[in-house]
């Protein structure tokens, strides 16, 4: 019984493994560039093993979009905020959070949403995870908000996409921290307005 739980621990080590190399690579060389070979050779593994865990690069990316999702972060954020804070404060303290997240994925979040414009798989993938993100935003606001549901989502999904696209072509660029806190702020309090 012991030897089955090693044999399984390392086989979950190395699917770990592989996952993060090929996250390493596709940031690196993008999607479409990136070979099963590069990322066997990050992995420090031989190219044939990849395949006993997957069944091609598209499930690895999969994989790796699986494990690094900003969804399950985002879930966490919200629950550290306790419920007698204000909606302003809440709110500075997510964005602040999710720009620290899109910071650690940069080139993941880059080569994902480029890579999505050429692959329908892959942009179908994104939305389900927009998605996913928005009713996870939503849940956390909608005692605090006096629009209907549907309205709310709209507004939370206008949000998060700007804040991406913000963050994509301004914010990562020019790394303003001043430029940052002003955009948040600004952000806020009109996303309060629409909501309240």
């Amino acid at each position: 019984m012991k030897k089955q739980t090693n044999r399984a621990l390392q086989a979950a080590e190395t699917k770990t493994k592989l996952i993060d190399a090929a996250l390493a690579v596709f940031s690196r060389k993008g999607f479409s560039a990136s070979t099963t070979k590069d990322i066997a050779r990050q992995a420090g593994v031989t190219d044939g093993l990849i395949y006993h865990y997957f069944t091609s690069k598209e499930e690895l990316l999969w994989a790796v979009i699986d494990r690094h999702t900003l969804n399950e972060s985002l879930r966490l954020i919200t629950l550290e905020i306790r419920e007698e804070t204000g909606l302003e404060e809440a709110l500075t303290y997510i964005l602040r959070s999710l720009f620290r997240l899109l910071d650690e994925k940069e080139a993941l979040i880059a080569m994902f949403f480029g890579e999505s414009h050429r692959n329908p798989a892959i942009q179908e993938k994104l939305n389900q995870l927009v998605a996913r993100g928005v009713q996870l935003f939503a849940g956390f606001l909608k005692e605090r908000s006096t629009i209907g549901e549907h309205e709310l989502y709209i507004a939370i999904r206008n949000m998060l996409n700007a804040l991406v696209m913000y963050f994509l072509i301004h914010d990562r660029v020019q790394d303003n921290k001043n430029e940052r806190e002003n955009y948040i702020t600004v952000t806020v309090h009109q996303f309060i307005k629409i909501i309240s």
